[in-house]
């Protein structure tokens, strides 16, 4: 794509990143002498792990910890990045990145673009969630970056007064809808938020459009 903006991680992801290996890293290195200390408490004096631990020369016992918190660092920073949303946007089309799987929209496939607190939601023509992803990118930068490709942006989702609170005697949307939302307000107050998502995006291709307010589900029916 020519003219393209690229939308990245935010500034708290990019430390978060960058602060893992180095604060893994570091209490690696410091652990033994935190042990020596834990030892001197009565209570933990005759923990076996902990005189295993001791036994050994500590300066390569640092090491080893040091190594092993530092991919453990590593690994966690993979997964930030992973987990981040990235977007190219470009005057006809717009690439996504999100959990290492790529998705494109057509801007002929987009009616509205706005922010909800740190969410970025793009609608379709019908007003289906094309897009619905939470970033650390300020709402200011994303807006002005779409608007310079002119996309059509909203200062709010302008399908907010069709949205209605489900509650458990709501059968309006049939047997399918219900079932989905009921099993999505339980992942919900379990705090499984992949299975909540999992369960909006299925909602989604049923014609039915859910928000959150804490543990309160909002939902609306795709019109056309």
């Amino acid at each position: 794509m020519k003219n393209t903006t690229t939308i990245g991680m935010g500034f708290l992801e990019k430390l978060i990143t960058v602060l893992f290996p180095i604060v893994l890293g570091m209490i690696g290195w410091f652990l033994p002498k935190l042990l020596e200390f834990i030892k001197r408490i009565p209570i933990f004096s005759d923990q076996k792990v902990i005189e295993l631990l001791l036994s050994f020369n500590l300066f390569w016992v640092s090491i080893i910890l040091m190594s092993v918190g530092g991919i453990i660092g590593v690994l966690l920073s993979l997964t930030v990045y992973s987990e981040a949303l990235k977007m190219i946007v470009g005057d006809q089309e717009i690439l996504i990145n999100k959990d290492d799987k790529e998705k494109k929209i057509r801007k002929s496939e987009i009616k509205d673009i706005f922010m909800e607190a740190n969410t970025v939601v793009i609608t379709g023509n019908k007003g289906q969630e094309l897009l619905s992803e939470k970033t650390d990118v300020k709402k200011v930068k994303i807006r002005d970056i779409f608007l310079n490709h002119h996309y059509p942006w909203s200062e709010q989702d302008p399908y907010v007064d069709q949205f209605n609170l489900w509650t458990l005697e709501d059968h309006t949307f049939g047997k399918n809808v219900y079932d989905i939302l009921y099993d999505r307000r339980n992942a919900i107050r379990e705090g499984d938020k992949k299975k909540a998502k999992n369960l909006k995006m299925d909602l989604n291709e049923l014609g039915i459009i859910v928000k959150d307010q804490g543990e309160d589900q909002y939902v609306r029916k795709i019109q056309g």
